[in-house]
C-alpha cells in the first residue's frame, strides 16, 4: 500500500509538476490535454488484472464484480483527474498573467467523458479476460493491444497517399475537432463496456449456484 501510494505521488509530481514547469503556456495544447485524460487507461488496465486475480473472478457475484469494476475506475479515472487538475494549478501559480489558465470546460468536459467511458470499457475486459487467464497474461495482452493502436496511429497514416494523410493531421490538429472525436469515442467506448458487460455478468449468474 505505502509503495502503491510512492508511486502515485511520484506520478503526480512528475505530470502535475514538473511537465507544466518544463511546457508553459504549451501545456494547454489540447493534444496535451487530450493525451493526459488517456493516463486513466494506463492505471486501469494493470489494475484490474491484480484486482481481479486477488479477488478469484470464478466465483464472484454480479455484485461483487460491479464493485470491483467500480473501484478500479473510481481510482484510475480519479488519479487521472487529480494529476490533471494539479498540472493547471501548477501552470496558474507559475504563470504571471491576469484571468485564471485553464483548457475550454466543453473541451475538458469531452475528453474527459471518453477517458471515463473508456476506462470502463477496460476495466470490464480486463475483468472478462480474468475468467480465462492469469494476472500477467491479462497484462500482457492488454498491453499488447496497447502497443498496437500506439503504432497503428502513429505509422497507419503513412499507409495513405501523402495528401490524406495532410487532411488528416489538420482535421485533428484542432481543439474542436478534438473535442467531437472525444465525444464520439466515449459513446462507442459506452457501447463496448455494455457489450462486454453482458457475457461478463452471464458467466457469474451459472458461477454463483456452483459456488453456492
Amino acid at each position: 500500500m505505502a509503495r502503491q501510494a510512492l508511486v502515485i505521488l511520484i506520478v503526480v509530481a512528475a505530470f502535475g509538476v514538473l511537465v507544466p514547469l518544463y511546457k508553459g503556456f504549451g501545456f494547454l495544447d489540447s493534444r496535451i490535454i487530450a493525451a493526459y485524460a488517456c493516463l486513466a487507461l494506463l492505471f486501469v488496465a494493470p489494475a484490474s488484472a491484480e484486482l481481479a486475480a486477488a479477488h478469484g473472478t470464478s466465483g464472484s457475484s454480479e455484485t461483487a464484480i460491479l464493485g470491483r469494476i467500480a473501484v478500479i475506475v473510481a481510482w484510475g479515472w480519479g488519479v487521472t483527474v487529480l494529476i490533471l487538475a494539479t498540472a493547471i494549478v501548477t501552470l496558474n501559480l507559475v504563470a504571471r498573467g491576469g484571468g485564471w489558465l485553464a483548457p475550454p470546460w466543453g473541451f475538458l468536459t469531452s475528453v474527459l467523458t471518453f477517458s471515463l467511458s473508456a476506462s470502463i470499457a477496460i476495466a470490464i475486459l480486463g475483468a472478462v479476460l480474468a475468467r480465462r487467464f492469469s494476472a500477467a497474461g491479462v497484462k500482457s495482452i492488454l498491453r499488447i493491444g496497447f502497443l498496437v493502436i500506439l503504432l497503428a496511429m502513429i505509422f497507419g497514416s503513412r499507409a495513405f497517399p501523402e495528401r490524406v494523410q495532410l487532411e488528416i493531421a489538420d482535421q485533428f490538429n484542432t481543439r474542436r475537432a478534438l473535442t467531437h472525436l472525444a465525444w464520439e469515442s466515449s459513446i462507442v467506448s459506452a457501447v463496448v463496456a455494455a457489450l462486454l458487460l453482458i457475457p461478463l455478468l452471464r458467466n457469474a449468474r451459472k458461477t454463483e449456484p456452483q459456488a453456492s
